[in-house]
């Protein structure tokens, strides 16, 4: 792989010590001849302070985004600069990390080291669109691990209509679905019963919450396949409502005739792996 030269840092300051961390990282970069600099990811929207990475702040002919926080930071930091396409190295101040490469320790160094030698390879994550079609209007969103339609109401299970292709797949009642990533397949999926999807493979993973049957099970389909979920009637034959979320956060609300329609996106999250780094090797030490 090339040298990495040009370097930028995203860091979530909720995290102690992060912004200290990061300019550790940047001093060092710097002392080893290349650049380095730390972008703010947090600004001022309708009043109140948002954390987002602004594309247009990141230097131009960066190489490589290194990401100071965990999983959630990641994942954000995989949403705002989808279109850049430059790759993402995480080091992980949080829990699991389960999508970061290094710690904050000495081994950190080495990795950063590595880095600048060409020592690492990167893979592309495949990324989801979702688009929500409500009486209101169509917006569309995007996703890195899942798209989940989950119920709004306690104790009430909602109905649903999953199509692929335009050709109905099932429909049951549950407490929601989750449509999924290879790299969202070990979250949110996994925990429902679904199966874990090696990165690299390009398939979509639908997985039913809690379905009220005994044969609803996930279904495993192409990533070239477009996923149609559509609120029906819920179990007491009302009218329903529910939420649409994407990688955890809440996009939009969706009542009985609304559809969502999920597809892989034209967008890739690249991510950077040191060269020993080992899929499955992962999954048995982080998930067990």
């Amino acid at each position: 792989m090339c040298n990495l030269k040009k370097f930028c840092v995203i860091v979530n300051n909720d995290k102690e010590n992060a912004y200290i961390c990061a300019e550790k990282i940047t001093d060092y970069i710097k002392k080893l001849g290349c650049e380095c600099v730390i972008i703010e990811n947090c600004s001022e929207k309708n009043g109140c302070v948002v954390c987002y990475t602004d594309c247009t702040s990141i230097p131009e002919g960066t190489d490589c985004i290194i990401v100071l926080g965990g999983d959630g930071t990641m994942i954000q930091a995989a949403h705002d600069v989808a279109e850049c396409n430059i790759p993402l190295f995480g080091i992980n101040l949080g829990g699991v990390g389960y999508l970061t490469e290094s710690t904050p320790d000495d081994n950190m160094w080495k990795d950063i080291d590595e880095l600048i030698a060409g020592k690492y390879r990167i893979e592309k994550r495949m990324m989801l669109n979702g688009t929500v079609k409500t009486e209101g209007g169509t917006n569309t969103h995007r996703a890195l691990n899942d798209f989940v339609v989950n119920k709004r109401d306690i104790g009430n299970l909602i109905g649903f209509e999953v199509y692929v292709n335009d050709v109905l797949l099932d429909s049951f009642f549950a407490d929601g679905i989750i449509v999924s990533t290879p790299t969202g397949s070990t979250g949110y999926n996994l925990s429902a019963g679904g199966p874990i999807l090696a990165p690299q493979t390009e398939s979509i993973c639908v997985t039913p919450i809690c379905p009220h049957s005994l044969n609803d099970r996930s279904f495993v389909i192409s990533g070239d396949d477009t996923v149609k979920i559509k609120l029906t009637k819920g179990k007491n034959s009302n009218d329903d409502s529910a939420i649409v979320v994407s990688d955890g956060r809440k996009t939009e609300n969706i009542v009985t005739g609304d559809t969502v329609e999920i597809c892989k996106s034209d967008c890739y999250t690249s991510i950077v792996l040191k060269e020993d780094t080992n899929f499955y090797r992962r999954v048995r030490t982080k998930i067990n």
